[in-house]
């Protein structure tokens, strides 16, 4: 039971995120500040098995409150998502490499 309570209080700790992705999903357009942040949250989960579950199950009910997404829609949205994932690696990898020391060829 202990275990039961652990995953119950993992997946609790998540709703603040998974919220904030529900209603970034819910948008018509995000601006890039959103992109970014949608990117995080996904990058995030990723990262974390539970909240990468969550939002799955996140996303199957964004589909359901959003019957009528057409594919091309859907298809400009995903394109957004990765421009911002990509940008938002690109900025790691750079301050990654700043933080590093540098040494002369």
């Amino acid at each position: 039971m202990a275990n039961c309570d652990h995953w119950i209080g993992s997946a609790l700790a998540y709703r603040p995120t998974v919220y904030e992705y529900c209603q970034l999903a819910l948008r018509p357009t995000l601006n890039q500040a959103d992109a970014e942040r949608m990117g995080e949250i996904l990058q995030r989960a990723a990262a974390e098995p539970l909240l990468d579950w969550l939002i799955d199950e996140a996303d199957g009910l964004v589909a359901r409150l959003q019957p009528a997404l057409c594919d091309q829609r859907l298809q400009q949205q995903q394109q957004r998502l990765r421009g911002a994932i990509d940008a938002l690696w690109v900025d790691e990898r750079l301050a990654a490499w700043e933080r590093s020391p540098q040494t002369d060829p």
